[in-house]
């Protein structure tokens, strides 16, 4: 691990976009934003590329444009679709420190990763595993006990409350919605 590496390592960092394909032959990604600021994926800014929990090296981003709802990104370095193949399922970071101040009401997706699904009777619905930043609506992927997958589009009509120090999210879900 270099000095720059190991420098970031025990370092608040924060998951701006997920690595999920090669697109075309010359090194493009097919990214998951989880973040509200594309300008992170701006020509010439920098991101950390998290190889393994402990592993990171600093990228810089050639360049990035919206692609059905995602990001098509190309960073220095990754000139080819098998240099490409090789970062899928990696994730983007950034410092904590480099994050833009949130809003009331508003958390960083990591965040809500983990938490409690309850419906407003107290029932535990199950966990959320996952969040999908989208330009309409964010959108929380849940599993429940027996491990099936939910959606829950994070709006004011099916989100009633989130508890982050007591790592609940309290929803209404329309019959049909339920796990």
């Amino acid at each position: 691990m270099s000095d720059e590496e190991s420098a970031h390592v025990g370092e608040e960092l924060m998951a701006v976009g997920k690595i999920l394909r090669p697109h075309g032959i010359r090194g493009a990604l097919v990214v998951e934003p989880l973040t509200d600021w594309p300008d992170r994926f701006a020509p010439g800014s920098r991101l950390l590329l998290e190889k393994a929990p402990s592993e990171r090296v600093e990228v810089t981003v050639v360049s990035g444009a919206s692609h059905k709802g995602r990001l098509l990104v190309t960073l220095e370095g990754t000139e080819d679709r098998d240099g490409a193949e090789a970062l899928k399922g990696m994730y983007l970071m950034i410092r904590g420190c480099d994050a833009s101040p949130l809003g009331e009401g508003e958390y960083w997706a990591h965040e809500l990763v983990g938490l409690q699904v309850v419906s407003e009777d107290g029932t535990v619905l199950g966990e959320v595993s996952e969040v999908f930043c989208r330009d309409a609506q964010d959108l929380l992927v849940a599993r429940n006990t027996l491990g099936a997958e939910f959606s829950i589009p994070f709006v004011k009509e099916f989100i009633k409350r989130v508890d982050m120090r007591g790592k609940v999210v309290m929803v209404t879900l329309p019959e049909g919605m339920e796990p």
